[in-house]
């Protein structure tokens, strides 16, 4: 009798036993089910960032090539009393620059929302009224200001260690969020090399260090890059 009574008990206990294996067997599949959508959501999230960035920087940087032409092709005369060296005309002037015409406009950054248009008497280019009516958009979000450059940065006058001829406009960003470059660089590979580039800085390639670069070329001389 004593002997059915111990089977029994090591049988029941054998049974609870694997009931508990199978148990942790299910917590564990479902702890990697979980990890492996969590995962995947955060890859989907990154892409749909990525891809809503790259959208409004490639429609930003069309609105203000499309400015920043409708002043040359309206007032192709731009102003012949610039003098500023390496000055390309008739295109707008750096927003900070020193040059005598552009004395009356104290400016301290090289902001596209500062663009004076030389041949229309320096009338904001994106100021909403009179001859141009166009409204420059808030940047996206984790996007610095968008910057411009009119000219010849050579020698000393270097733009973070390399030379620069021509004008374009830039957006960058010092964000660590890996969607960023994610969509700087698929902008950058719907245009050619002579159109537009993307630069992780360093302090020595043309961006700061820390920094994300996207530039849009409207002229790119080949003394500084590529032959266009």
């Amino acid at each position: 009798m004593s002997y059915k009574i111990f089977n029994h008990i090591n049988k029941a206990s054998s049974e609870k036993g694997g009931a508990l294996i199978y148990i942790l067997i299910a917590i564990a599949l479902l702890a990697a089910l979980t990890a492996t959508f969590t995962n995947s959501g955060g890859q989907s999230s990154n892409t749909q960032n990525s891809f809503k960035l790259a959208t409004e920087l490639n429609s930003q940087a069309r609105v203000i090539r499309s400015g920043i032409q409708d002043c040359i092709l309206r007032y192709p005369q731009g102003d012949d009393a610039v003098t500023e060296t390496g000055y390309i005309d008739p295109y707008p002037l750096n927003p900070d620059s020193a040059d005598t015409q552009y004395g009356a406009y104290d400016v301290a950054n090289k902001h596209v929302s500062e663009l004076r248009c030389p041949g229309a008497s320096y009338v904001k280019i994106f100021g909403g009224s009179g001859e141009f009516s166009s409204f420059l958009p808030t940047p996206p979000s984790l996007i610095d200001d968008w910057t411009y450059f009119n000219g010849s940065a050579t020698g000393g006058s270097q733009i973070f260690g390399m030379d620069f001829d021509g004008v374009f406009v830039q957006a960058q960003s010092n964000k660590s969020d890996p969607f960023i470059a994610e969509a700087m660089s698929r902008v950058d590979q719907l245009y050619s090399a002579c159109e537009a580039d993307y630069t992780v800085g360093d302090g020595s390639n043309g961006c700061e260090s820390g920094y994300k670069c996207l530039r849009f070329w409207i002229i790119r001389n080949g003394s500084t890059g590529p032959a266009c």
